[in-house]
Order: C-alpha cells, then structure tokens, then sequence
C-alpha cells in the first residue's frame, strides 16, 4: 500500500513538473479559467436584476447553485479530463504501452499522471461561491444535509470521471475521439441550470440516462429542501450504473488493445 502511494506520488510530481516548466503559461491559464468562472456569477446577477429569475430559486440560492457546478467541475477538470486527452495522444503517437509497463493498475496510474492543475482554479472559484451562498441563506455545516450535499457533490465528480474513462475506452476504437468530448461539454450546458426547468422527458434524461443533473442540481437541492431514502436511490444508482459500465467497457478496451506493434 506504502509503495502505491509512493507511485501515485511520484506520477503527480511529475506531471506538476511538466505544467511549471512554463511557469507563466501556467499561472496565464490559472487566473485565465479562474476570471472565466466568474463571469458566471455576473451573468446571474444580470439575469435577477433584469427579469424574473430563475422560477423557485432566489438570487442567493442560484450562486449556491452555480458555486456548487463550478466546484464539481473544477474537480473533473483536475482529476478527470485529461484521461481521455492522454490516452488519444498515446494511442496515436503508440506510446500508450509506457502505462502498461507501469507497477500499478494502467486506469490508476493514468490517473494521476493526468492532473490538470488548472482545474484548482475552478475549485477555488466554486469554494468561494458556496461560503458567500451560504453566508447570505444562513446555512450551516451541522447538518445532515450538509453531509449529504458533500456526497452528492463527490458523485456529481464521479459521474464525470465515468464519463472520461467511457470516452477514453472508446479510443481504442477510433482512436480520436474529440466529437465525444465536444458532445460531453454540450450536454453538461443543460447542468448550468435547474432540471426542474425542464420537461420531464428531458428530466428523465439528465437525471437517468447521462445523470448530469448530480453536478449541481441535486447536491443543491438536497441541501436546501431535504431528503428521502427515494430521492437519494433516484439520485446516486444512476451515477453508480453509469461508472460500472465505463469500468467494463475499460477493461474490455484494455484486454482487446494490442499494443503498437500490433
């Protein structure tokens, strides 16, 4: 276990290694994502101060709610998005057989020499969102809602990194799989805003089907209005289905792979 952690340790140190060899590129992309991120707030800002908001959900609850896709995002964006990028690199390149040399699980190991630091940008941003949210709405933290939106908030990324890995086993197939990516990013529009103002064939959709509704929608929801057993099996199976399914579809990728010699 020792000798795992040190594994996963070294692969981070060095992919840090990598981002700052061009320091000011690094903290140009840093600050870059960070001001993009807080646009979002000021578009919701306009949207309040020149119609009627969004229907049932007040001004501070919708920055919980932006607060809270910012955060989910920022940790798929650390943690995740670079699986699939790398993965097309290497497979083109035939490269990818230095991940199965590696003494460690080949999804572990591209893991964590995947990390996007950029995504800690987001991840502050977020942070900062949700303490102002919860300032203005007079929330707290002893709460088993509390607990339950912290869980929620770990499948919202969950849901992504299934997502990544789906994308990243699809590669063996076709090698570049750049349309998936786009079409993942067009899809995760529809979780910038409540489900509920949607229809229900489209509610049934992001909530069963492609469960990106976990990335904000229901952490949110949970922790402004409560729960039930129902509501959370509704919630946290789809997302489960969902990364199982991207787990077999990786080992069935990584047992037809056949390297780059053929």
């Amino acid at each position: 276990m020792i000798s795992l952690f040190k594994i996963i340790k070294r692969a981070m140190i060095m992919r840090i290694s990598e981002d700052f060899a061009y320091k000011l590129n690094f903290f140009i992309k840093f600050f870059a994502v960070m001001l993009r991120d807080f646009i979002g707030p000021l578009v919701i800002l306009l949207i309040y101060t020149t119609t009627a908001g969004i229907p049932g959900w007040s001004f501070y609850e919708f920055i919980l709610f932006q607060g809270t896709l910012t955060l989910v995002f920022g940790f798929g964006y650390l943690f995740a998005v670079m699986i699939p990028v790398e993965v097309m690199h290497n497979v083109r390149t035939g490269t990818f057989d230095k991940f199965l040399l590696k003494p460690l699980n080949t999804l572990v190991y591209l893991t964590a020499s995947s990390f996007e630091w950029a995504g800690l940008a987001q991840i502050l941003v977020g942070i900062a969102l949700i303490v102002f949210a919860f300032i203005k709405l007079n929330l707290t933290v002893l709460s088993s809602n509390f607990v339950l939106y912290l869980i929620l908030i770990f499948f919202g990324f969950l849901f992504q990194y299934a997502v990544m890995i789906l994308i990243a086993a699809l590669t063996f197939l076709w090698v570049q799989s750049w349309a998936l990516l786009d079409l993942f990013f067009k899809l995760t529009d529809f979780a910038r805003y409540p489900s509920g103002i949607y229809g229900s064939s489209l509610q049934f959709f992001l909530t069963f089907l492609f469960p990106v509704a976990i990335s904000a929608f229901f952490p949110v929801e949970v922790l402004l209005r409560g729960f039930n057993t129902i509501l959370l099996l509704k919630i946290i199976v789809p997302v489960l289905a969902f990364f199982i399914v991207s787990l077999l579809l990786w080992n069935l990728a990584m047992r037809k792979y056949t390297s780059a010699g053929g």
